[in-house]
């Protein structure tokens, strides 16, 4: 990058960079106010250690752009710079209440005066409020400059966007932990002396561009933090800066419904998917820089935002059934949770692809396709799930070259990944769950047979029955003939040792002897207990019984294209 591309790049001071009349402003497209206790616990251990060995503290770049004289951009460091300014409001805060006190009020006044006008702004000679030096963004600057700097209590904190309330968090954060620890005996001194260490020896590295892409790039080159916590930023970043400041708003409001559909924390793995249904298979570590390699100008930046707020709904809508976007599909929700439940996404490319190209049908069967597979491939089998991706990737080029137009077709391309009937029974006859950790997941199974075998339907996450384990979880000596100690542990988790059973009646069993368990079973409405059949209960016949549920399995996890 060429030094013509910014100003200055310089250490300096906290009091280096705010004091005096410079502004600074929140970009519009710049993230809301995130930090919360971890963060802010964090820079206070910081500061409080390297305070205490009287030692100079390296707080980061500073990323500014120039936009004015004496007014700034800030591209990167607006969660420090916001934080350490509320953090010195906390202070004056403090000096207030000994005002209040009567404790040396007319010099206190002062202090607090100095404080404001070197760390916070100046009031308006008009309105008496303080134009602040730093401008935060429009979600969070009238929360900002209506409370905190003006040290009003908000009316109703609760009602608050959640970036507001870190914001006041923070605050309070900040204060409780300058009396515990800073604070003594009313001794303003203790504060006079904690403000000058924040103000003199906390550094940055100060870095001003000349337009916004120059300060993207160094931005760019300076971060240094993982994919998960980076790409939406960096992304973010790089549209703005390569489109007019006139289309900044226009493109802010294209981001936002993209952001509001699959929110900020799950944007990375959306982005991958997204980029992996138009592009191919790419790593999560090469996905920025395919993407900025591909992106170079505002054309291409609109439409990369256009299309991906187009499909971002229906990516939202893969990870819950209840969306509405599924409203009134019951077949489709039936396979969306089931996806869910085996918290499978690999198939989400192709799935986008399939929703946007495909008849409604043909949709459908994809989607059962994807859920039979991840059951049969994943949930029983225990396969390396790396391995479905380029599969389905393969799936997903023929879609968008429209070489694959039915469920049939994608079906043709998996097929490998379609475990086989004898190796997916064989499987399902030796497959433990443990409920404690699993206990949805054994539901789902047991109730899918049940219904099958009943020809009922009965959802396993709200019908009121219970998953019975026959063997109990914990067995008492009644159980030690058939199951010693050192067996038990092998069989409690077996699958042909679940059944469903009435909620009042798994109650009333506990942990009796099987011979007493059976009688019950066979009032039960569950045809899984009804058909039990075994006067003992042993390891023998839990295995004899799983070979039958895996039969029953076998054919209704099962995809048929003659």
């Amino acid at each position: 990058m060429s030094a013509e591309n910014f100003l200055n790049a310089e250490t300096d001071t906290f009091a280096g960079i705010i004091k005096g009349d410079n502004k600074f402003s929140v970009p519009l497209y710049q993230r809301d106010y995130s930090w919360d206790e971890n963060n802010w616990n964090d820079l206070w251990l910081d500061i409080e250690t390297n305070r205490k060995n009287n030692s100079k503290h390296y707080m980061g770049s500073i990323v500014l752009v120039s936009k004015d004289k004496k007014k700034y951009d800030i591209i990167d460091g607006q969660q420090r710079l916001t934080t350490l300014t509320v953090l010195i409001l906390s202070v004056v805060d403090i000096i207030k209440d000994l005002i209040k006190k009567g404790v040396d009020v007319e010099d206190n006044g002062k202090r607090i005066e100095l404080l404001i006008n070197d760390f916070v702004g100046k009031k308006s000679l008009s309105s008496l409020n303080y134009e602040n030096k730093i401008e935060l963004n429009e979600v969070n600057n009238p929360f900002f400059s209506t409370y905190l700097t003006n040290f009003r209590s908000p009316v109703n904190i609760r009602a608050e966007i959640n970036s507001n309330k870190l914001l006041w968090k923070c605050f309070s954060y900040f204060k409780s932990m300058i009396v515990e620890e800073v604070y003594k005996n009313d001794d303003v001194s203790t504060l006079i002396s904690f403000v000058e260490y924040i103000s003199d020896s906390l550094l940055f590295i100060q870095i001003i561009a000349t337009d916004d892409l120059s300060a993207y790039l160094i931005f760019e080159t300076l971060n240094d933090r993982g994919l998960e916590l980076s790409v939406t930023d960096l992304l973010k970043n790089y549209l703005f800066s390569i489109v007019a400041d006139g289309d900044k708003n226009h493109i802010k409001n294209i981001w936002n419904v993209t952001i509001n559909h699959v929110t900020y924390s799950s944007f990375p793995k959306f982005l991958r998917h997204y980029w992996m249904m138009q592009n191919g298979l790419v790593q999560e570590k090469e996905l920025f820089k395919t993407i900025k390699r591909n992106i170079k100008d505002p054309r291409a930046a609109f439409e990369l935002l256009k299309d991906m707020s187009e499909v971002s709904e229906i990516y939202a809508a893969l990870g819950s059934y209840n969306h509405p976007l599924w409203d009134g599909q019951e077949k489709v929700k039936k396979h969306i949770k089931e996806l869910n439940l085996f918290n499978v996404t690999q198939c989400y490319p192709l799935l986008m692809n399939s929703f946007i190209y495909l008849d409604a049908d043909e949709w459908l069967g994809v989607l059962k396709i994807c859920s039979i597979i991840s059951f049969r491939y994943m949930i029983i089998s225990g396969l390396n799930p790396n391995a479905l991706e380029s599969k389905y990737n393969e799936a997903c080029k023929a879609i968008h070259s429209g070489e694959a137009k039915t469920a049939r077709d994608i079906f043709n391309i998996l097929k490998n990944l379609y475990v086989s009937d004898e190796d997916f029974e064989r499987n399902f006859e030796t497959r433990s769950i443990r409920t404690k950790r699993s206990a949805k997941l054994a539901r789902y199974v047991m109730y899918t047979i049940e219904n099958h075998l009943s020809g009922f339907y009965y959802d396993f996450e709200n019908d009121n029955g219970s998953l019975e384990h026959i063997l109990p979880e914990n067995p008492n000596l009644d159980w030690e003939e058939q199951f010693p100690s050192d067996v038990e542990e092998n069989f409690i988790y077996r699958i042909g040792n679940f059944t469903i059973l009435e909620s009042d009646k798994n109650r009333l069993l506990g942990n009796k002897p099987f011979q007493e368990k059976v009688e019950t079973y066979k009032s039960s409405r569950y045809e899984l207990s009804k058909r039990l059949g075994y006067k003992i209960w042993s390891p023998d016949n839990i295995l004899s019984r799983q070979k039958f549920l895996a039969k029953q399995a076998k054919a209704i996890w099962t995809i048929q294209y003659s």
